[in-house]
């Protein structure tokens, strides 16, 4: 009873750490605070790092979204260090990455990586943040730190060769990021079935994550295309500009 008990409450704690975390609005923070705004009541009426930028400068715009990503990865990686390290009895509730493939892994009480739950309440709760009437951002920001801070090779990695190239071409934020996404999705699914099918041996996968920290089994796939469904749900709005061509385009990029 104990075990099943754990398995339900540990998972759910871990999802509602992350959207309290979530919702927590720097982009609102900072516009009451510096500039005594609220950016959902102008721009484009949205908390979040693009809006930030076009309100008070590119500076800004960028520490919205470099905050924003953090608090995102700063709640994953602290329940991951709890449960790893922590003993709850005679050890810690969740086995590290370097025994989880062995028969030792077995014996821990949770068998699946709970802690990205966290991350995914963030994008939950920077898109409805209970603290600001449910009312916050598209989950970008959010997004990308769920995808950087799991691994810097999907993150930063995948960022360099396409994201960058893309928004070049494109010159939208926000169809850059809806096919970056989609791209992330694809990529992650790809990587996890080669990594859980033995293509790629036991091990190797440690060098596009952080080492044997964080553990990317298909759960945190799913996660992943579940916060990019929500994403590109809270971007419907600019997928119907770009459709009739009326989303507005970036000018810093030559």
């Amino acid at each position: 009873m104990d075990i099943i008990l754990y398995n339900i409450f540990v998972p759910i704690v871990c999802l509602i750490f992350g959207y309290l975390c979530g919702s927590f609005s720097f982009s609102i923070f900072i516009g009451k605070v510096f500039f005594h705004q609220d950016p959902r009541n102008y721009g484009s009426k949205n908390a979040g790092g693009t809006n930030a930028g076009r309100l008070w400068g590119k500076k800004f715009g960028l520490l919205v979204i470099i905050l924003d990503m953090l608090k995102t990865i700063v709640p994953m990686w602290i329940c991951w260090a709890i449960l790893t390290f922590v003993p709850f009895g005679d050890k810690p509730l969740i086995a590290p990455v370097d025994l989880y493939y062995t028969a030792e892994g077995a014996n821990y009480i949770i068998q699946w990586p709970v802690y990205f739950l966290a991350a995914f309440g963030c994008v939950i709760g920077h898109c409805w943040p209970v603290f600001y009437q449910f009312k916050g951002g598209k989950g970008a920001s959010a997004f990308m730190g769920t995808i950087c801070g799991a691994s810097w090779g999907l993150g930063m990695g995948v960022a360099a060769i396409f994201y960058f190239p893309i928004l070049k071409k494109t010159k939208m934020v926000s169809l850059t990021m809806i096919i970056f996404s989609a791209l992330i999705v694809v990529l992650t699914w790809v990587w996890v079935i080669l990594v859980m099918t033995g293509v790629i041996p036991d091990g190797y996968q440690w060098f596009v994550c952080y080492g044997p920290t964080l553990n990317p089994t298909w759960h945190y796939a799913l996660i992943v295309t579940l916060s990019t469904f929500i994403m590109d749900y809270r971007h419907k709005g600019n997928i119907k500009r770009i459709i009739n061509h009326e989303e507005r385009k970036i000018s810093w990029m030559k």
